[in-house]
């Protein structure tokens, strides 16, 4: 590879990550399709082939599967998780708890409760609130796995007939199907509480619901839906056939599953 060659892959890879830094959607979006592009350069002038380069690109689709074979698939879930009573995570661990907390209580949610669960080997935390006059329930939660942590914000509306709408900024696909009664609606590039509430507002009004279709929550009762929340899920996707039963309460993702999990990842590499 000569130095003019050189001199434009790096430019490429250069601005393919600048890109990425930015949090607006499309400038994401530029920035991976610029990753793609210089995959392919350097298949290219590498070789002189484009099926070279077309290849390199394929790579990077066959990446989570080599994930998903050799790590997600020897997995064992549990089927029932128990949501309990936790003390928060330290402020090293989640330093940014008590700024996100002060967020949502300015709304007028009150804080409910500090629970979590453990799930395989990743631990969960959820911070619980609840806003009585919006028929809203809000929660911070944290997830760790073998060093990996990320945070997100929830908020989940429950109408008289059972059914869920929740608007999250999970950043990352969904592992399961959510189950015919459960309506999610994820919105990563929210940047305050205050687009959590407008997107989850618009997300109800596109389901033509008013206040008269929710119920008042008894907040004792919120682990207890989260729980009822999860089971739910589980059961659903265990019918589908995404999940199978291993015995001894735990679950594993069926190779239909696996290829369930690859279809999300690489969509959301081509969408967010």
């Amino acid at each position: 590879m000569d130095l003019q060659k050189f001199l434009i892959l790096a430019a490429v890879v250069v601005f393919a990550f600048a890109c990425r830094t930015f949090d607006h959607r499309y400038v994401r979006k530029l920035g991976w399709l610029s990753l793609l592009g210089a995959t392919y350069l350097l298949g290219f002038f590498l070789t002189g082939s484009h099926s070279a380069g077309a290849c390199g690109i394929a790579l990077w689709f066959m990446l989570p599967w080599v994930e998903i074979v050799v790590h997600i698939r020897r997995l064992r879930f549990p089927v029932k998780s128990e949501v309990k009573v936790r003390f928060p995570p330290s402020g090293d661990l989640f330093p940014d708890l008590a700024a996100i907390t002060a967020e949502i209580e300015a709304y007028g949610f009150e804080r409910v409760e500090d629970t979590g669960w453990q799930w395989s080997d990743t631990d969960h935390f959820m911070r619980l609130f609840y806003h009585g006059d919006l028929f809203a329930q809000a929660a911070i939660g944290l997830a760790q796995q073998e060093g990996f942590v990320f945070s997100y914000v929830s908020l989940t509306s429950r109408t008289k007939n059972g059914v869920t709408y929740t608007t999250s900024n999970y950043p990352f696909p969904a592992t399961m199907q959510p189950s015919p009664r459960q309506h999610h609606n994820r919105f990563t590039h929210a940047d305050s509480m205050e687009d959590l509430l407008a997107s989850h507002a618009d997300f109800l009004a596109s389901q033509g619901l008013v206040d008269a279709d929710f119920i008042q929550v008894d907040t004792e009762q919120l682990p207890a839906y989260i729980e009822h929340d999860m089971s739910a899920q589980i059961d659903h996707n265990i019918n589908v056939g995404l999940i199978e039963l291993t015995g001894e309460g735990e679950f594993r993702y069926s190779w239909r599953g696996c290829f369930y999990l690859w279809f999300q990842m690489v969509k959301d590499m081509v969408l967010i």
